[in-house]
């Protein structure tokens, strides 16, 4: 029977929601949960439109493809849509032998996830140890690599950065130690844009710790690959190397980040350690046979690389023209230093409905993330910034 809302115990009492003093109570966390700042994604444009009263607000913000998904797999997840009340396929064999044979790898080298993200807590996860082990990554990089560990309760060291944010080499391998266990760098970058020569990608395999896997998130690899032909891919350092993951997406260029799927290429041990503590059945039918559908469907992947190159040049241009400083991008957005807080500027374009990616906590209080879109949303957010700069 219900009780009387006057009769509920008052949970306030304690900080654990306890009722005696130093009691942890039932919704008490452990400490390194209590410090954790949770990820924030960027603003919907539903959301800005309710709260402001307005429509036609455009959101560049969350590096999605302004193409949208493939046609095939558009097709491919209408079909699938029928027989939603089954199980997924756990093991996402056929997307994982479709992967298998587009990048010339074996079945039992790839692990299939809900997006990289997924994928990246799975890594902390399955291979490091709290108060035994240390993720390593560079300062400004993907923030999910030191959420991750921090929710795991393993201790993260951030690197120095070049005068440029470019990730430093030199400080990255200083901060290797006997306690280094994963490695985590984005090639190319993200929110930074920028990307690991071969030489540099190569120095960091050989200084890596023997202990260590070293984890390459690839999230915009088709697009770093399309748009500079001496971009490095890991993929063929994992012959002399085996101790590489290489992390990929469905979610950029191929427009299914609604979908939620990603994927490791690893050696098949890493693989085997992973598939023991990856949730069953962690990526849905609908997104399996999207994906195996999207995977090689060329033409949709080259129209999406020219939209990023288009896009990343106009939104360079546009920048540039006001007055501030645009880091080069081999990826599908851009870093703008605002030469100001940038928290006002991201008000005042969301106050004429664009949206963006404010990286104060990402460590860059003074920049924005934009992410390319048409070219006539592309030239209203650089009139909105002119008018937010002016004002």
């Amino acid at each position: 029977m219900a009780r009387d809302r006057d009769q509920l115990p008052d949970l306030r009492r304690s900080p654990g929601g306890g009722a005696k003093s130093g009691d942890p109570g039932p919704f008490a966390v452990p400490e390194h949960i209590a410090r954790l700042s949770p990820y924030l994604p960027g603003k919907p444009a539903l959301q800005l439109e309710r709260e402001l009263g307005i429509t036609g607000a455009i959101k560049m913000a969350s590096n999605e493809n302004p193409l949208g998904p493939s046609p095939r797999a558009l097709e491919a997840a209408r079909r699938a849509a029928g027989e939603m009340h089954l199980y997924p396929d756990g093991a996402s064999f056929a997307l994982r032998r479709g992967l298998a044979a587009h990048h010339g790898v074996d079945m039992d080298e790839l692990v299939v996830g809900g997006g990289s993200n997924e994928l990246i807590h799975l890594l902390v996860r399955t291979f490091c140890a709290p108060g035994r082990d240390e993720v390593v990554t560079h300062r400004h990089a993907f923030i999910s690599y030191a959420l991750a560990a921090r929710t795991h309760g393993v201790d993260v060291v951030e690197t120095p950065v070049t005068r440029e944010l470019r990730c430093d080499v030199d400080a990255l391998c200083a901060g290797f130690g006997p306690r280094t266990r994963l490695v985590f760098v984005a090639n190319p970058n993200n929110p930074t844009g920028s990307h690991l020569t071969r030489a540099e990608l190569e120095e960091v395999l050989e200084r890596a710790p023997a202990r260590a896997l070293v984890v390459v998130d690839e999230a915009y690899h088709e697009y770093a690959a399309g748009l500079d032909p001496d971009y490095p891919a890991i993929e063929p350092y994992r012959a002399e190397r085996p101790a590489v993951v290489a992390l990929r997406t469905f979610s950029k260029i191929h427009g299914m980040a609604g979908l939620r799927i990603g994927y490791a290429i690893c050696d098949r041990r890493a693989a085997r350690r992973l598939d023991q503590t990856r949730r069953p059945f962690n990526v849905t039918s609908v997104a399996q046979v999207a994906a195996l559908a999207a995977l090689d469907d060329r033409e949709h992947v080259a129209r999406s690389l020219e939209a990023a190159a288009s896009g990343v040049a106009a939104l360079t241009r546009g920048f540039s023209g006001l007055g501030l400083t645009v880091l080069p991008s081999l990826a599908n957005f851009v870093l703008v230093d605002v030469g100001r807080e940038a928290d006002g500027v991201y008000q005042g374009l969301l106050e004429r409905g664009v949206i963006t990616r404010p990286m104060a906590a990402w460590g860059l209080p003074r920049h924005l993330r934009v992410s390319i879109a048409s070219a006539p949303d592309i030239a209203r957010a650089v009139d909105a910034m002119a008018a937010v700069l002016a004002g």
